[in-house]
């Protein structure tokens, strides 16, 4: 006969803090090896600008070829920290409803996340994707959420100071630390008792990485 309060061990299997893990993984040694573009993924970028989104499965691919410090973090989880959407696409068929659906990013959320993710001091490399986009944002009467900050990202940039992005309010008592990422970024990492609320991420002065 079973007790009505049995006692049942359940296992969650929860994905760490994107944000603090982004964090750590910003300041661990670069690979060696740099990012080559290759063919496949200049016919990846080619194909996803005429759809107007990518595949979450592909756009991760590309972010973790970069740089391989990335290749733990699902799309979803980058969504989160970096507060764009990611949208389910079905294939369409007039035989019979589908039943599968597939992640995808459209491409100015895609874009965003490579010049955010090279803000925060990644090896990432937004120029495939933005610089294709621009001709097509400037043909546009109207920029729309994302589309904005990439057609003029590179003034942005030349305004901005600091990198500054936060995931939760700033508690009254905070503790702050500072550290050199490898490509010579300075990051200011603010914390509450538990964990890092937020990252304050200077620019190098020089594009030399530092040794491993």
């Amino acid at each position: 006969m079973l007790k009505i309060n049995e006692d049942i061990p359940i296992t969650l299997n929860r994905e760490l803090d994107p944000f603090k893990r982004l964090i750590e993984q910003a300041q661990k040694p670069l690979s060696r090896q740099e990012f080559t573009l290759t063919e496949t993924f200049t016919d990846l970028i080619e194909e996803s600008l005429t759809r107007g989104w990518i595949y979450s499965t592909s756009l991760q691919e590309l972010v973790a070829a970069m740089d391989p410090r990335l290749s733990g973090f699902s799309i979803d989880s980058l969504a989160q920290v970096f507060d764009f959407e990611e949208v389910q696409v079905w294939a369409n068929s007039t035989r019979s409803m589908p039943t599968r659906s597939h992640g995808a990013v459209a491409m100015r959320n895609a874009a965003f996340l490579l010049i955010q993710l090279k803000a925060m001091g990644f090896r990432v490399d937004d120029a495939p994707l933005s610089s294709r986009m621009r001709p097509l944002l400037a043909s546009k009467k109207v920029l729309v959420g994302r589309e904005f900050y990439v057609f003029w990202q590179q003034e942005l940039e030349a305004k901005r100071e600091a990198f500054v992005l936060y995931s939760a309010p700033t508690p009254q008592t905070v503790t702050t630390r500072e550290v050199t990422l490898p490509l010579g970024h300075r990051m200011r990492i603010i914390s509450d008792r538990e964990r890092p609320i937020g990252i304050e991420i200077t620019p190098p002065q020089t594009t030399e990485i530092s040794p491993d």
